[in-house]
C-alpha cells in the first residue's frame, strides 16, 4: 500500500529573507533593550532599541545614541554582531534560515528573488555562503590589525575591540563607528592616512559585491573579467572620481565650515568622502551635510549606492548603469539597451525601471509621512534622512533624533526595505504565481514624451 505524504509548501526566498531580517532586528532590539546593555544599568526606550536594531541589521548607521558613550561593551558587541550578520545579506540570510529548516535554494532563485545578479548559478548558496564567509573575516582581520596599528598605542586594550568594531563597520557599509572615545571623535581622523585609507579599502571592498570578489580571486586561472565586474568597477570608479571632484570643491568653496586643512587633508577627506557617500556614512567632517547643495549632491550618491549582492544598498550600481544606457540608446535611436559592446536583454531593462520606480514610491512615500508627522522640521533635511534610510548610508542630518517615535519606526522600515530591496518586499507579500500561458495581445499605441 503506497504511503501518503503530505505535500509541504516551502516558503518564498523573498519571504524566507524578509522573515530573517525581521527575526534579526527584533532579537537584537531585545538584547539591546535589556538594561546591562546600557552604560545607565537601565532599560533603554524600546523603540529606540528597535531603530538600533534595524539601522545595525540594515547596515544604515543612523544612530539615536552615541555607540561609545550610551552602550556597554556588551551592546557594542551586540551592534557589532548585527552589522556583521546584516551587511552579508541575502546570501547567509537565505541559507541559513533554509538549512535550518533542512531546505536547499539554488543561487539562481535566490539571486533573481533578490535583485542580485549572479555568473555562475549552477552551485548551490551553501557552497557560496562558505566562501562569502571565508573572503569576509580574511579581509576584516586584515582590515582589523592595520587599524590596530594606530588604535592599540592610543586606546590600549579598547583599541583591540575598537579595530574589529570599525572594521566590521567599515566593511560591511554600515556607518556605526565608536571613536567618540577620542575628544574630537571622527574628526580626529583627518590628518590620519592609515585608518582613513584603510577604512576606505574595507568599504570599497565590501561594496564591490561578492560575485566581484568571486570573479577577481578566480582571475589567474579564468584570465577574464566578467561583463558584471566590468560594470561594477568601472561605473563605481567613475562614481569616486566624481564625487572626489565635487567634495573637494564644496570644501573649498567653504573653508570656514571644516577648520584648518592644509591640501593633503583637503585631497584625503574628500577621496574618503566620496566612497564613504555611496553607502557606508563615515564623516570625518560634514562634508555631506555641510550645506544644501551638498545635501543633494550626496542624496545622489546615496541613491545610486554600490554594487549588487554586496553589503552595501542604493539602487545598486548596475541599475544607474543600465538607465543611462538605455537613455543613450534611445537617443541615439538603437533598438535594444548597449553596455561595453554587450547587450542588455529587455526582461533586465524592466527590472530597472522596476527597481527605479518602487525605489522612488517608497522614498516619497516615507518622506510625506515623516514630513506630515513633524512639520517644523526642515523638508531637506528629512529627504535627506529617508534618502540616507533607504539608501542604507548612515549619514544624518540630525532629524532621527528630534521625530516622533512613529516617525522613527517609518525611517526604520524605509530602512528595511532598503536593505532588502523594493522587489524582494514586493515579491515577500504577494501570493500570486506567474502566469506562463501564452496569450496574444494587441499592440498598444500610445505617446510618450
Amino acid at each position: 500500500m503506497p504511503v501518503l505524504r503530505k505535500k509541504t509548501r516551502s516558503m518564498k526566498p523573498a519571504r524566507t529573507l524578509a522573515l530573517g531580517f525581521f527575526i534579526i532586528i527584533m532579537v537584537g532590539a531585545a538584547l539591546l533593550w535589556l538594561p546591562f546593555s546600557a552604560n545607565s544599568g537601565r532599560f533603554s526606550n524600546f523603540v529606540d532599541c528597535v531603530f538600533t536594531a534595524a539601522s545595525a541589521t540594515c547596515v544604515t548607521g543612523i544612530t539615536i545614541y552615541d555607540t561609545f558613550t550610551y552602550w556597554t561593551y556588551f551592546g557594542q558587541t551586540i551592534i557589532m554582531l548585527l552589522i556583521q550578520v546584516g551587511g552579508l545579506g541575502f546570501v547567509t540570510l537565505v541559507t541559513f534560515f533554509n538549512i535550518a529548516l533542512g531546505k536547499k535554494i539554488g543561487l539562481v532563485k535566490a539571486s533573481e528573488v533578490t535583485g542580485d545578479v549572479t555568473v555562475n548559478g549552477i552551485e548551490t548558496t551553501r557552497r557560496l555562503f562558505i566562501r562569502i564567509i571565508i573572503y569576509s573575516l580574511v579581509i576584516e582581520t586584515a582590515g582589523a590589525l592595520l587599524l590596530s596599528i594606530d588604535f592599540i598605542p592610543k586606546f590600549g586594550g579598547y583599541g583591540v575591540f575598537m579595530a574589529m568594531f570599525m572594521a566590521v563597520s567599515a566593511f560591511c557599509n554600515a556607518g556605526f563607528d565608536v571613536m567618540s572615545v577620542a575628544p574630537e571623535g571622527m574628526a580626529s581622523l583627518v590628518d590620519n592616512p592609515l585608518v582613513l585609507l584603510t577604512l576606505a579599502l574595507l568599504i570599497f571592498m565590501g561594496g564591490i559585491g561578492f560575485v566581484v570578489w568571486e570573479n577577481l580571486a578566480n582571475l589567474k586561472k579564468t584570465r577574464k573579467l566578467h561583463f558584471h565586474s566590468k560594470v561594477v568597477l568601472s561605473v563605481s570608479g567613475i562614481l569616486i572620481a566624481v564625487g572626489f571632484v565635487g567634495y573637494f570643491l564644496i570644501e573649498k568653496l567653504n573653508p570656514h565650515l571644516f577648520g584648518e586643512l592644509n591640501f593633503g587633508e583637503n585631497l584625503l577627506t574628500s577621496l574618503f568622502a566620496s566612497i564613504s557617500s555611496r553607502t557606508a556614512g563615515f564623516a570625518p567632517i560634514p562634508l555631506p551635510t555641510a550645506n544644501a547643495f551638498a545635501k543633494v549632491f550626496t542624496m545622489t550618491l546615496m541613491f545610486i549606492g554600490v554594487g549588487p549582492g554586496s553589503t552595501g544598498g542604493g539602487i545598486k550600481v548596475t541599475t544607474f548603469a543600465i538607465m543611462i544606457a538605455t537613455a543613450w540608446s534611445v537617443i541615439k535611436n538603437k533598438e535594444d539597451t548597449e553596455i561595453l559592446k554587450h547587450r542588455v536583454p529587455k526582461n533586465i531593462v524592466y527590472k530597472t525601471l522596476t527597481v527605479l520606480f518602487l525605489s522612488a514610491a517608497f522614498i516619497a512615500s516615507s518622506f510625506i509621512v515623516v514630513y506630515v508627522l513633524n512639520p517644523q522640521l526642515d523638508a531637506l533635511n528629512i529627504l535627506f534622512e529617508v534618502m540616507s534610510s533607504f539608501s542604507t548610508t548612515g549619514f544624518s542630518s540630525g532629524v532621527s533624533v528630534l521625530v516622533d517615535p512613529f516617525s522613527k519606526i517609518v525611517l526604520a522600515i524605509t530602512m528595511f526595505i532598503g536593505r532588502i530591496g523594493p522587489v524582494s518586499i514586493i515579491l515577500s507579500l504577494t501570493m500570486n504565481k506567474p502566469d506562463d500561458k501564452a496569450k496574444v495581445l494587441p499592440a498598444a499605441n500610445i505617446m510618450v514624451g
